[in-house]
């Protein structure tokens, strides 16, 4: 009886891993030195009109930015994040190394991390790393049947943002991806405590099925 193995297929984009572009042509690293340049000034743009407290921003935002580029804005505009917890379906290594600079420059407090049980199944290598270095920092991460993408923000400033959209921490690759900024408190609250509760759940586990399909 013949065997037949699916081919797995690769998450997300290869050039994506590293902001850098260590190992790649020059033509192809200079692409992702203006990509990230672009990404940057883009979140700076999107959020130059901060919604007020009850309010919402909502925007379209290219694939060439990364959630973690409108994060970052945020934080360069609000100052210090007490309290993060982000939900994303996947994330590459540049995603990881800015999550750690946060942590490591005070920008952020503490970070949770909720990712899907697929990321960890094509992505095992970054998993165990960002395992590793988040438990080093003594922060928390887990997988699950995780297909939300949402980040809440607790400022030290006293205000909260939840950030909900299409797009994962890293570019998908798509022509567009949606975002909406909310300025409640309460929100950002319910998004804190469904994140928190299903990390506190599946932290540790490493044996449910990996999915099928990325989005």
């Amino acid at each position: 009886m013949a065997r037949f193995t699916a081919r797995r297929v690769p998450f997300g984009r290869a050039a994506d891993d590293d902001d850098n572009g260590e190992g790649l042509p020059t033509p192809t690293r200079v692409k992702l030195a203006a990509r990230r340049a672009a990404g940057i000034a883009e979140a700076a743009a999107v959020l130059e009109h901060l919604p007020g407290p009850g309010e919402s921003l909502h925007a379209i935002c290219t694939a060439r930015m990364d959630l973690t580029d409108i994060i970052g804005a945020l934080l360069g505009k609000l100052g210090r994040c007490d309290r993060m917890l982000i939900a994303s379906l996947g994330y590459n290594a540049a995603n990881l190394r800015t999550m750690l600079n946060w942590l490591d420059s005070g920008a952020v407090g503490s970070l949770t991390l909720l990712a899907s049980i697929f990321f960890r199944s094509h992505k095992g290598a970054l998993w165990e790393e960002t395992l590793a270095a988040f438990r080093a920092r003594k922060q928390r991460a887990a997988c699950c049947h995780c297909h939300a993408k949402v980040v809440a923000m607790h400022f030290a400033a006293g205000g909260k943002l939840a950030l909900e959209g299409s797009a994962n921490l890293c570019g998908n690759g798509s022509g567009r991806e949606n975002l909406a900024v909310v300025n409640d408190a309460g929100l950002a609250d319910w998004h804190s405590a469904w994140i928190e509760a299903l990390v506190i759940a599946h932290e540790g586990k490493a044996d449910e099925g990996a999915g099928t399909a990325p989005h």
